[in-house]
């Protein structure tokens, strides 16, 4: 067993140095290192472990620094605030974040490292400034960058806050949306079975929708009626969505744009576009190295993206220049509650610093649909 042991130290070793992440082959020869002053009957080793006032010591020290080393460096645990991904994560379920796919980002300041924060805030009083970035950004390297159709947690690119979202585009990707449904590249895109969407029915009368929607179990709401049909709404799935439509008694049945009166309160705010969320784009996520043209059509859609850039003296091109060429990486992230989601179509995309780590699974659900709630539930594509 000790020997197994050992082999599997030195393999994760010497594996993580052919990935290239560095920082996870010194952490696992630390690991071995430790494992061989606990077991090895070397003399040294031996010594070491008799002498308390230096082992103990150690230890206690040892044990903190892991802590906060696992706590900032492989995941994270958030607890999710709104509905905005149901069905797929419930208001109140506690995910469980890994860090390590798209590779760690170095806390901004002391004040986001577990245990050491409260050391600052004693130190700093009521005058320090949580907010305040000591450290420029960074990221050690992950096994992976984030992918389409991953669940992400992230910083809201303007407040700063805890959200989580679907990532819908990558950098490069050009993204529309066509009357509620998602395009990429020019090739329609799958929505997730559980994603909803508010939608419309419409039945020749009342009584029949109530037969049509009590046997497929499926749950609307009476709106409106004309003299040729009755039109119900809700929230539904996309199997919801297909079933109705396949029923030979049922007149129509379709997402429903219900906010054509968002033009110009979607990102980026432009009049000139006349976007909505349920007709938004072509848009393509810009990518460190994308040069556009400052033409009256690339400032309305990525002006506020240029002017960003150029405060944080990312701007590489002087202002009279006609080309401008991004530092960043973008990504778009929507919520699965698509009419019902604050998400890139309303604050727009989100610069790859931002991204906290990939959602793995639901620890905890708060669901009164789950008689289970502490559970591995995996996330749509995860």
């Amino acid at each position: 067993m000790k020997k197994a042991l050992n082999y599997f130290l030195i393999t994760m070793v010497i594996l993580h140095v052919f990935l290239g992440t560095w920082w996870l082959a010194v952490s696992w020869a630390v690991a071995l290192g430790i494992y061989w002053i606990c077991t090895s009957l070397s003399t040294a080793a031996v010594k070491f472990r008799q002498c308390a006032l230096l082992s103990y010591p150690l230890l206690i020290i040892g044990s903190v620094v892991a802590a906060i080393f696992f706590k900032t460096l492989f995941f994270g645990i958030y607890k999710i605030p709104s509905g905005s991904m149901e069905n797929t994560i419930s208001t109140g379920d506690v995910v469980w974040v890994n860090n390590l796919v798209y590779g760690p980002r170095l806390p901004y300041s002391p004040y986001e490292i577990s245990w050491v924060n409260v050391l600052i805030w004693l130190w700093e009083g009521k005058e320090g400034d949580v907010k305040k970035r000591w450290w420029k950004y960074n990221r050690l390297k992950g096994y992976a960058s984030p992918k389409n159709g991953q669940v992400a947690v992230f910083n809201h690119p303007h407040s700063g806050d805890i959200f989580i979202k679907r990532i819908a585009a990558i950098p490069g990707d050009t993204l529309q949306i066509i009357e509620g449904t998602l395009y990429i590249n020019g090739r329609k895109k799958e929505a997730p079975s559980n994603a909803i969407f508010y939608s419309k029915a419409l039945f020749s009368n009342s009584r029949e929708g109530n037969e049509i929607l009590d046997s497929l179990n499926i749950s609307m709401f009476h709106h409106y009626a004309t003299n040729e049909s009755v039109t119900f709404n809700g929230h539904l799935t996309p199997s919801d969505l297909k079933n109705l439509r396949m029923h030979p008694r049922v007149l129509e049945a379709g997402i429903d744009p219900v906010r054509p009166d968002t033009a110009w309160t979607v990102y980026p705010w432009s009049e000139a576009l006349n976007w909505n969320i349920d007709n938004y784009g072509p848009y393509i996520l810009p990518y460190s190295g994308m040069a556009i043209e400052k033409n009256v059509h690339n400032l309305s859609v990525y002006g506020h993206l240029i002017n960003e850039e150029a405060q944080d003296g990312a701007q590489s091109d002087s202002d009279d220049s006609k080309v401008f060429v991004f530092k960043h990486d973008y990504y778009f992230l929507m919520g699965d509650n698509f009419h019902d989601s604050q998400d890139s179509r309303y604050f727009g995309p989100v610069r790859e610093e931002y991204i906290i780590g990939k959602a793995s699974f639901i620890f905890y659900s708060n669901s009164k649909k789950q008689t289970n709630r502490f559970r591995l539930f995996r996330l749509l594509g995860s």
